[in-house]
């Protein structure tokens, strides 16, 4: 890790100071973020094969504490940036700092890692940039972008063609893209057939509502399927109990990812064996 180069980066940026001597620290428990006097740490949560339960990936997700060390929301954070080169940055500080705590542990190689972009950033990045510059920091992490899939919540950004033009300059460059709670809010097929994901995570209402809705129930698996005719994996999240746990496979989603199979945690368990009662009762 060239770990000069980026604390260079970071340390540059003439925006809003941190009250700490780097924007970019380490300490027992790997990289910290510190950002207008808050610090930003990383947990992962698995995201499984629906098969067998063994991870396929984990998504990466921001613990914030101030400087007396009162939890916040991650929002709390976001709401802070006012404008695009504030965005810009502290959404690439965030990545950075769940690259390196995600990669560091060593997971297995086959591992991929989820990481979230602000719908702000894509849009404050210009068209044909996308993807550029946190190449050159996972290079200076030793991150491909092939290890790497970003997520993004489609139905945030409202401006289909920078959309569309941000997500191939990234795939371009090697990541996959993961569209985020679709199903939710303006999310719709057509949008989603311009923009090529490579995975779709579904909102977990649709899972939720499955539990009480026969209706429901019975369009989830056309859903599943349209989604698998577009040429993309399916994530059902938001598990929680063993009932939606059973909806979600017969479904026949490729992977799941909730509280019923672990929690996010700031350790990786590369060799993680979830075992539902289904599979306790087969072995």
């Amino acid at each position: 890790m060239e770990l000069g180069k980026l604390l260079a980066y970071f340390d540059e940026w003439r925006g809003r100071q941190s009250v700490l001597d780097h924007a970019l620290q380490f300490d027992d428990h790997g990289a910290i973020g510190c950002y207008d006097g808050l610090r930003l740490h990383s947990v992962f949560q698995p995201i499984l094969h629906a098969n067998d339960l063994r991870p396929f990936a984990y998504e990466a997700l921001l613990r914030v504490r101030s400087l007396s060390g009162e939890l916040l929301g991650p929002q709390d954070v976001f709401r802070r940036t006012e404008v695009s080169e504030e965005i810009i940055y502290l959404d690439r500080l965030c990545r950075v700092i769940h690259s390196i705590n995600f990669f560091s542990q060593q997971p297995s190689p086959d591992l991929s890692l989820f990481l979230n972009v602000d719908g702000r950033h894509l849009l404050n990045v210009a068209n044909g940039g996308h993807g550029r510059t946190f190449q050159a920091l996972l290079d200076y992490c030793g991150v491909r972008p092939q290890q790497v899939v970003l997520e993004i919540v489609e139905s945030l950004v409202a401006n289909s063609r920078h959309l569309i033009e941000a997500l191939a300059s990234y795939q371009k460059l090697g990541y996959r893209i993961a569209i985020d709670d679709f199903g939710s809010r303006e999310s719709n097929f057509d949008r989603l057939w311009n923009l090529s994901p490579d995975i779709v995570k579904l909102d977990r209402n649709l899972v939720a509502q499955s539990v009480v809705n026969p209706r429901a129930r019975c369009v989830l698996p056309k859903l599943v399927e349209i989604i698998h005719e577009l040429g993309a994996t399916v994530v059902c999240e938001g598990i929680e109990d063993e009932e939606q746990h059973d909806i979600a496979v017969d479904t026949g989603t490729d992977l799941l990812q909730g509280y019923y199979y672990a929690r996010p945690a700031g350790l990786i368990e590369p060799d993680l064996r979830v075992r539902t009662p289904q599979l306790q009762a087969a072995a």
